[in-house]
């Protein structure tokens, strides 16, 4: 088997019978399994892709939502293929990328990860790697950019593999020997920022992270921008997470005074600008500014 594709559902089933039907017809040329892990949905999926698809899904019932990394753990331990692609719910394949993905892998002994270039609905390009890892220096980034002196690299337009430090895990394809070296994702993440962790440990080990801009997939995430309170806290609790299980207390102390003064210094800008809904974030990001 050369790839497991693992979707994670929790209440999106109309959105995962799309993403199911453009891997079916936009893989070629590779062996695979479907396997979806249920984070004890409401939305009788289970009956619906049995109903849709019969036996081509492997489907993994949990009792309750796990979050993102766990459930795909349950999923990896089933898993028969040589590289196991995580893909999200609302995804759609815009070309056999799983195939370039994999290949790459195969071909590549040193590379442990890869990643596709992602895009909107509307084709425009979405972030689909970072250069960084969550870090000082990427906080700091945070703090200049907004100030014009920083411009980050998020999506490759070019036609050749980039190496990264971490890719989107919409679309994240690992081998599976690397998974039984270092380990599935830590049960500490509920939601965000676990794809970040797992990639920091891949290259710890000594393995690249690599973005493959051959495979194209739209993530309809990207449609628009809306705030979500619930979400946005989600992404605070993974990120803080990430800073907490990665580097020593002295250090998240500093990232604690540099997150501090991104969050003033864009609340002071944006009021000077009269931007509204820049405002609301910054506020809820200033209201949460406390570390758990």
């Amino acid at each position: 088997m050369d790839v497991s594709i693992i979707f994670v559902n929790y209440n999106t089933v109309t959105l995962l019978i799309n993403a199911i039907n453009s891997v079916v017809d936009k893989t070629k040329g590779i062996s695979y399994e479907i396997i979806v892990v249920d984070n004890a949905s409401s939305d009788g999926a289970h009956r619906l892709l049995i109903d849709k698809f019969n036996n081509r899904i492997e489907y993994i019932q949990l009792s309750e939502n796990i979050g993102f990394g766990r459930a795909n753990n349950e999923g990896i331990k089933i898993a028969q293929g040589k590289n196991i692609f995580l893909l999200n719910p609302d995804t759609i394949l815009k070309n056999n990328a799983i195939k370039f993905l994999s290949d790459y892998l195969d071909n590549n002994d040193k590379v442990g990860v890869v990643g596709a270039n992602l895009y909107n609905e509307d084709n425009s390009h979405q972030p689909s790697f970072s250069l960084y890892y969550p870090s000082i220096g990427y906080e700091m980034s945070n703090l200049f950019h907004v100030l014009f002196f920083y411009e980050r690299e998020t999506f490759n337009k070019t036609m050749f593999p980039l190496v990264a430090k971490r890719v989107v895990g919409a679309a994240l394809m690992v081998k599976k020997s690397i998974i039984e070296e270092v380990g599935g994702f830590d049960p500490r993440f509920f939601m965000y920022a676990e794809e970040d962790e797992l990639c920091y440990r891949v290259r710890k080990a000594g393995y690249k992270i690599v973005n493959v801009p051959q495979a194209q997939i739209m993530h309809l995430d990207g449609k628009s921008f809306q705030f979500s309170e619930q979400r946005q806290k989600r992404k605070l609790e993974g990120l803080r997470t990430f800073y907490k299980i990665s580097y020593s207390s002295f250090y998240c102390q500093i990232l604690r005074v540099v997150e501090y003064l991104t969050i003033i210094s864009r609340l002071i800008i944006f009021k000077v600008l009269n931007k509204p809904e820049e405002i609301v974030y910054w506020v809820f990001m200033y209201n949460n500014r406390k570390w758990q």
